[in-house]
């Protein structure tokens, strides 16, 4: 598949590589020098959303942000296996073929689903996860199935299916859907998901990770996991319940639960100081 470069003016262009692995084109971006960190970020984002935390970070370790398969810049996977267990796999392929094996792993909502199954699929796994707003556990819903199945139509829809079926929706205002998160956005972020929106790969890559996200296989693995994890949860977030770190704070026992008043689902884009801070510290302590 041919690769689609960024724009001249995305968050650290000048950083960004091209990586063939596991049947696919990645771009990632590599900014820093010392122990390896990887930073995965949620559905419908891409590896900006970790960008202004690196920062923070890269005069003590290499931090290493891809594009998760079908978002941003990045090719999808082949053949549509956009399952948990496959983003996993095709990750560990990556840091194998990059020659990097990260001591933290750091997932913002469905990056932390990821990260914990590369901790549980991996043979060299990190010391620690750090998630941030962490999406764990299976919606419990009936409008669940349903959703997946109009997200897998969605996703395998022509281009002209699927901008007439998301007009309404992403016709509206950026601002808006951000804020609806529970965060506030400043003219980064603006820049940056108005910007992915207007991608249909992007759209198609967003929709397809929602189609095959099941949750329900990792819940066993959760309980058995026997590394530290931080559940960082932003009280204010409108997208994923911060019970769902509560939660999993009271099923993992090398779990340690923070709690952030006012920040939202993106908390750690309004806030990248104080995440910067808190991985540093998850690291200390180990």
């Amino acid at each position: 598949m041919t690769q689609t470069k960024p724009p001249a003016d995305w968050p650290l262009a000048e950083y960004n590589e091209h990586c063939h692995a596991a049947g696919m084109d990645w771009r990632v971006t590599r900014i820093g020098t010392g122990p390896p960190l990887l930073l995965l970020h949620g559905t419908g984002a891409s590896s900006h959303s970790w960008i202004p935390v690196a920062l923070h970070l890269m005069d003590d370790f290499e931090c290493i942000i891809p594009d998760l398969p079908g978002h941003g810049f990045s090719d999808p996977l082949p053949k549509r296996t956009v399952t948990l267990p496959a983003i996993s796999r095709a990750l560990i392929v990556l840091m194998d073929t990059l020659g990097v094996a990260p001591v933290l792993i750091a997932g913002h909502s469905a990056g932390s689903a990821i990260a914990v199954q590369m901790a549980l699929d991996s043979v060299r796994p990190p010391k620690r996860i750090f998630s941030v707003n962490g999406a764990f556990l299976p919606f419990g819903s009936v409008a669940a199935p349903l959703f997946s199945k109009a997200a897998g139509w969605l996703s395998r829809a022509q281009f002209f299916q699927l901008a007439t079926a998301l007009h309404g929706y992403f016709r509206r205002p950026i601002r808006k859907l951000l804020e609806e998160t529970g965060s506030v956005p400043n003219k980064d972020m603006l820049y940056a998901y108005q910007t992915l929106l207007r991608r249909p790969q992007h759209i198609r890559g967003t929709l397809q990770m929602m189609a095959g996200w099941d949750l329900e296989p990792l819940k066993s693995g959760l309980t058995g996991l026997r590394l530290p994890i931080d559940l960082v949860a932003c009280l204010n977030d409108k997208t994923v319940s911060p019970w769902q770190s509560t939660r999993l704070s009271e099923l993992v026992s090398q779990s340690q639960l923070i709690e952030i008043p006012e920040l939202g689902h993106l908390g750690h884009e309004e806030a990248p100081e104080l995440f910067a801070s808190l991985i540093r510290k998850a690291l200390e302590s180990d």
